[in-house]
């Protein structure tokens, strides 16, 4: 659960750090893992493949945080300096052993009242950032005009050239995350970055600079290898990897499906840890489903739109269906093709 670009921005308009130099991932250099999309795929043909961002997957618990502190407060702080105000003004009486003058009364009201205020703007700022917003920021790859199409936070669209992309392995606390890194034309400066859809804790050993082979364990650089070669060896290259796309394509997802996908955030883990964590799940898809329902529907610009034109019958075109499982959008060409699609497993 990692919010860094969506709470708070990127530094930029600074020089590449060593550290990130030594991690750089090359578009033309094929790592020796298996690529994984995890859970990230909106949709894909033979011109582009759009994914989610990375904040995706826990979508909804900003708002689960901000609303409870904005009731809680408003409640707690509001309430005992409303009656503090109340009582200072004789429209009350409190405990007849109170020795409290008016005019502690006024002060302690408007002190509490005042601290109420900025963290009900603090609650309201944080839910704004979800809530309220886009249901999510895609990010196009762009395989035939070699292009990334990136949707930003503030609903404006960036386009970069794939190959000008500094790519690298970046740490925020634990996690470790791939960023994609816009330079200046000296090629040392950046000016803007983004990140790919999936984030995750890998070993020290993996962690290294200096590590040539990576371990089955290593995520985050398997979900790298995953559209890196897609954009460098085409969508056979990873058709097989893609058992299910997220149903946000123009839409808005289900509440059903919304759960899923948080509920997925735990596949693979204990039975204990899931009974631990099912009432907070439930809850949180709760969260989920009012950030959907108050966000827009991204939109991509027209021109954008008409640099990733598909071409009809493309037998490697697949989108989600409502509920997320694979389907071909040329069926009649994907049969002939024999690609598969239709899938419903989620990894």
């Amino acid at each position: 659960m990692e919010f860094t670009g969506l709470i708070v921005r990127y530094r930029v308009d600074r020089p590449l750090t060593e550290e990130e130099r030594a991690q750089q991932l090359k578009q033309k250099v094929r790592l020796n893992l298996e690529p994984r999309n995890q859970l990230s795929v909106i949709e894909m043909n033979s011109t582009y493949l759009e994914s989610v961002d990375k904040w995706f997957a826990w979508k909804g618990a900003i708002s689960a945080v901000a609303i409870i502190s904005l009731v809680l407060v408003v409640w707690l702080l509001g309430g005992i300096g409303g009656l503090s105000l109340l009582e200072a003004a004789g429209l009350i009486t409190g405990p007849s052993e109170s020795t409290e003058g008016p005019g502690f009364l006024w002060a302690m009201g408007t002190v509490l009242m005042a601290i109420c205020a900025a963290l009900a703007w603090c609650s309201i700022w944080f839910l704004r950032r979800e809530s309220f917003a886009y249901t999510h920021y895609p990010i196009r790859f762009n395989r035939k005009k070699r292009l990334v199409h990136i949707f930003g936070t503030d609903g404006k669209t960036l386009t970069v050239p794939w190959d000008d992309v500094f790519f690298t392995i970046g740490r925020v606390g634990a996690e470790t995350e791939v960023r994609g890194h816009v330079l200046d034309p000296d090629k040392t400066t950046v000016r803007t970055s983004f990140v790919l859809s999936f984030v995750s804790v890998i070993s020290a050993q993996d962690n290294d600079p200096r590590t040539t082979k990576f371990s089955d364990e290593d995520y985050v650089r398997s979900h790298w290898e995953f559209i890196r070669r897609y954009m460098e060896d085409g969508p056979q290259a990873v058709m097989g990897k893609i058992h299910s796309c997220m149903p946000v394509n123009g839409r808005r997802e289900s509440a059903v499906a919304g759960a899923r996908r948080i509920f997925a955030n735990f596949a693979g883990g204990s039975l204990p840890l899931l009974f631990v964590v099912f009432p907070f799940c439930v809850v949180h898809s709760l969260f989920r489903v009012f950030a959907m329902r108050t966000s827009k529907i991204p939109q991509w610009p027209k021109e954008i739109e008409e640099l990733c034109f598909v071409d009809p019958d493309d037998p490697f075109a697949i989108q989600g269906d409502k509920d997320g499982n694979v389907v071909a959008v040329f069926p009649g060409a994907a049969r002939a093709a024999a690609v598969p699609t239709g899938a419903s497993a989620h990894q």
